[in-house]
């Protein structure tokens, strides 16, 4: 019997050093690479790990470290040849812990937020998100419509980003497995995760029946190690590279979840014979249901697509209609404006002599010129509007300075000329540094800005013609020159009616005024964006400028 009793404690002592420190079992030999690192078996590297991340890593009811990611790791430190232990903790101080270096070693999910905070190793395999919901409640989840519902999600500040711009009740959780529960329990509309936890959680817990999931189609996440060291994290990649070249990390990571039966004692012919019975069963009745369901689905697929091309077709005919109506009309008041000019002063200037003086002539010849020059301007609009589709790349031969094609632009538009505004040019560093370009083309987009800044402050302009008075109040239009980072910006800004934040694309689209009592074709902004992309640029409105309207005109240098 005391044999017996020193037997069974001795049995006891054993099984207890081995349950503290199986973990150590495999400890790798010291290689010269981890006495470079300076890791010993008395001082080996300190793994951080979170002890409730199931089934990548949690400790057991025994305390021992466990999961898919201790395994590799004990494979990856073997073939280093680097002494290691594991330091289990909360997952809210092992994170922050292996950022702030206070673990040797550690494995997190990427983070473009922290990558100046510590270095990650590569990707060792890849984490997609998934959505859990009720069944009961949702036969599809809606992710698109979120407000108003709650939704739980372990913290991650781009799920929280996403949630809040959708209006939605995000609730940061710590623990994955008591959410799942109260998600159960009708305390949360969802629960944000990754693929692999819902799958455990809900086999763990038994929620089949109750919960169910959605793919979400957000950017997956890239698992890797992470260190305050980062010679470490070269040697991790090197040997990364050669576990996935050897099939090691999909060996360990490839499979989640392992399903065993019972044995059941019944003769082998009679389970051949039901599965054969079964399979033909489901083949013919799955065939039949496919080429059925196959068949509606593509009526229906017909029907809806000519349906919505029908309805395309029908609002692209009818927006066609209503441009081209607004085209001709403004085209018409545009043209007859000028035409009715010159044949007035010119009826004047052919009268007999005596009927005009010689300053009324000057005036009238003055007229001409400008109502002729207008009605060319015109032309010259329509025939650039002729190339608008094209996507030719304007050659950029021409060596000049952007305050040169500024004075150009300046001198073709005459908005220094204009006596409802003030006209300022302001430039900036590098405004004087030549670059190459095509300069007609690019003095040209800069006078289309300027010449559309000059018409929408035009109220104060219709008040000088009918007072022919200077007005209390004129308008302003300030064009700044730059050159930085290796991009040329030209910005003209108004304070005229401004343009609604909703129409700033819609506003470079041929044809568009957003008002008709404006001069106009609506076609300017159209070819000034037209050649700049064509020269390798782009015209833009800043929505965030409100005293009117501003247009940037960028181009690389």
């Amino acid at each position: 019997m005391h044999r017996l009793r020193v037997f069974v404690v001795s049995l006891a002592v054993i099984v207890l050093l081995f349950a503290c420190d199986r973990h150590h079992d495999d400890a790798p030999a010291v290689s010269p690479l981890a006495e470079h690192f300076g890791f010993s078996k008395d001082r080996p590297l300190i793994m951080g790990m979170n002890t409730s991340y199931a089934p990548l890593q949690y400790v057991d009811d025994q305390g021992v470290p466990s999961g898919y990611d201790t395994e590799f790791t004990k494979i990856l430190m073997q073939r280093m040849g680097i002494p290691f232990t594991f330091s289990p903790n909360h997952w809210d101080k092992m994170s922050p812990g292996i950022i702030e270096g206070k673990y040797d070693l550690g494995m997190l999910v990427y983070s473009s937020y922290r990558k100046d905070k510590t270095n990650y190793s590569n990707a060792v395999f890849r984490l997609y998100y998934q959505i859990v919901y009720r069944q009961a409640d949702y036969a599809d989840f809606d992710f698109r419509h979120l407000r108003g519902k709650r939704i739980a999600y372990m913290k991650s500040r781009p799920i929280g980003l996403m949630l809040k711009d959708a209006e939605a009740e995000d609730v940061p959780i710590t623990d994955l497995a008591e959410a799942f529960a109260d998600l159960a329990n009708g305390e949360y509309d969802g629960v944000i995760c990754y693929r692999f936890q819902a799958k455990y959680n809900i086999s763990q817990m038994g929620l089949e029946k109750v919960l169910q999931t959605d793919e979400l189609s957000l950017e997956p996440r890239e698992y890797c190690y992470a260190s305050s060291n980062a010679e470490l994290i070269d040697s991790i990649n090197a040997e990364l590279r050669r576990m996935e070249d050897a099939g090691i990390i999909d060996e360990v990571y490839g499979q989640e979840v392992v399903s065993q039966f019972d044995i059941i004692t019944v003769p082998t012919w009679v389970w051949a014979l039901l599965i054969v019975l079964t399979f033909l069963f489901l083949l013919i009745f799955g065939l039949n249901r496919y080429m059925l369901s196959k068949r509606l689905q593509l009526a229906y697929d017909q029907m809806a697509e000519k349906n919505d091309a029908l309805q395309v077709a029908n609002a692209r005919a009818e927006e066609s209609t209503r441009m081209k109506s607004a085209f001709i009309k403004q085209i018409s008041h545009e043209i007859r404006t000028p035409l009715n000019i010159l044949s007035g002063f010119t009826q004047l200037l052919a009268a007999p002599t005596g009927v005009l003086s010689d300053a009324d002539k000057a005036e009238a010849s003055q007229k001409v010129l400008e109502s002729t020059d207008r009605i060319t301007g015109l032309v010259d609009k329509m025939l650039e509007l002729s190339e608008i589709s094209s996507q030719t790349v304007l050659e950029r031969a021409d060596e000049v300075t952007p305050l040169r094609i500024a004075q150009e632009a300046v001198m073709a538009s005459g908005i220094d000329e204009a006596r409802h505004l003030t006209f300022s040019v302001q430039t900036e560093a590098g405004a004087d540094v030549p670059f190459h370009t095509n300069l007609r083309s690019a003095v040209r987009i800069v006078e289309l800005l300027l010449d559309n800044a000059r018409k929408f402050t035009r109220p104060a302009e219709a008040y000088l013609a009918q007072t022919e008075q200077e007005p209390e109040r004129k308008e302003r239009v300030t064009m700044t020159v730059s050159q930085t980072g290796g991009v040329v910006r030209f910005v003209v800004e108004d304070t005229g009616i401004g343009v609604p934040r909703q129409e700033a694309e819609h506003i470079f689209d041929e044809f568009v005024q957003l008002d008709e009592y404006y001069d106009g074709t609506g076609i300017g902004l159209a070819v000034a964006r037209s050649q700049a992309r064509r020269l390798g640029g782009d015209v833009v409105l800043d929505t965030t400028y409100t005293t009117g309207a501003r247009f940037v005109f960028s181009i690389k240098s």
